[in-house]
């Protein structure tokens, strides 16, 4: 197994990302390990890093952040500093939820909300433009969603751990 994670491990894994606030009781009835068992792997991923951190998954749309979409943006220069000087930029727009530092035409992709087009075009125009060192955008707004965007397939370690 990749990164000392054996099979009951990652079955652990995987109920957590399914539902963090499972208990170790329900954990446990899925896993076949007793609670104690689930509580000191737990802690054991925890400690290890493979658990970042728990979080409440919110329903933007009933949080008036109906609109999706993913930008793409090209700075003006690709210097270390400007590079690192978006990066900070990014971290005070907070309808900014995901960024991607990327290769190819742009250097970075952007996962907006806004409430609307009207609310998005003012963080494209009076936000975004602050930073000033961008020299073009490319938006793409989402019509459907299927997925979370926090889950991790975690399949192919159970392939590698049993090959046949």
């Amino acid at each position: 197994m990749p990164h000392n994670l054996d099979e009951k491990d990652i079955k652990v894994l995987s109920q957590l990302q399914k539902n963090a606030r499972a208990s170790a009781h329900e954990i446990s009835r899925k896993t076949h390990l007793s609670p104690n068992a689930v509580r000191a792997r737990i802690r054991k991923l925890e400690n290890k890093g493979y658990i970042k951190q728990y979080v409440a998954v919110l329903n933007r749309k009933m949080l008036d952040r109906r609109l999706m979409s993913i930008t793409g943006i090209s700075l003006a220069s690709n210097s270390s500093e400007n590079l690192k000087s978006f990066l900070e930029f990014v971290k005070r727009v907070p309808e900014i939820s995901l960024c991607h530092h990327v290769s190819g035409t742009y250097d970075f992709f952007l996962q907006i909300f806004a409430i609307d087009m009207k609310d998005y075009h003012n963080l494209l125009v009076n936000k975004l433009g602050e930073f000033g060192e961008i020299n073009s955008t490319l938006s793409f707004f989402v019509l459907n969603e299927i997925g979370s965007g926090h889950f991790v397939d975690l399949t192919h370690l159970f392939i590698q751990n049993n090959p046949n």
